[in-house]
């Protein structure tokens, strides 16, 4: 028999629920979550490009090279980057035939195809970037014709455009990997 001092054990979780709801903080403000894409955003002739975030392994800044005889001129040489032998080559070079000029903003980005990796020197590495879907645009303003093959889409954020560079395609291109004379 239950006497009136005594509380049913559902009475009492109800009490203790109440007196919660009392002294309890608001709950967090629920967020929308955008999907975005990421990649690494780079320059190569004052051209705004972005490389997918998983097609790219490493960022250096330009290392000491030993130049390679008998090479195109867009392969700068290689480099021993921790024991490893990387071939660096001059992205600007190969796609327009114009050289870049080494500067204190100068990177190598390591890409990798099958087990090759390759150093690709571009004029500036202005690190990572994240676009929102409605970021994404069907038509640019400004094209390079010599990176017509490897833009795979492009991003307008606050004004400015910047191309998706396929260093997938990049590795794709047979004459890519034509670097003897």
């Amino acid at each position: 028999m239950v006497t009136s001092t005594h509380k049913l054990p559902i009475q009492l979780l109800f009490d203790i629920e109440q007196r919660c709801k009392k002294v309890a903080k608001g709950l967090p403000q629920r967020v929308t979550v955008t999907e975005s894409w990421t990649g690494i955003s780079f320059k190569i002739a004052n051209i705004n490009l972005v490389a997918p975030l998983k097609q790219v392994n490493e960022i250096l800044h330009y290392p000491k090279l030993t130049a390679v005889p008998g090479t195109q001129p867009w392969v700068k040489g290689v480099a021993n980057i921790r024991g490893t032998l990387l071939s660096i080559m001059d992205l600007q070079g190969f796609l327009s035939e114009k050289p870049h000029s080494i500067t204190p903003q100068s990177r190598v980005l390591v890409i990798k195809r099958d087990e090759f990796s390759v150093g690709l020197l571009v004029n500036e590495v202005m690190g990572l970037r994240h676009f929102k879907d409605e970021e994404k645009v069907t038509t640019v303003s400004r094209f390079d014709e010599s990176l017509r093959d490897y833009i795979h889409g492009a991003f307008c954020q606050n004004g400015e455009e910047t191309l998706v560079f396929s260093m997938s395609a990049l590795t794709g291109n047979p004459g890519f990997f034509q670097v003897a004379v």
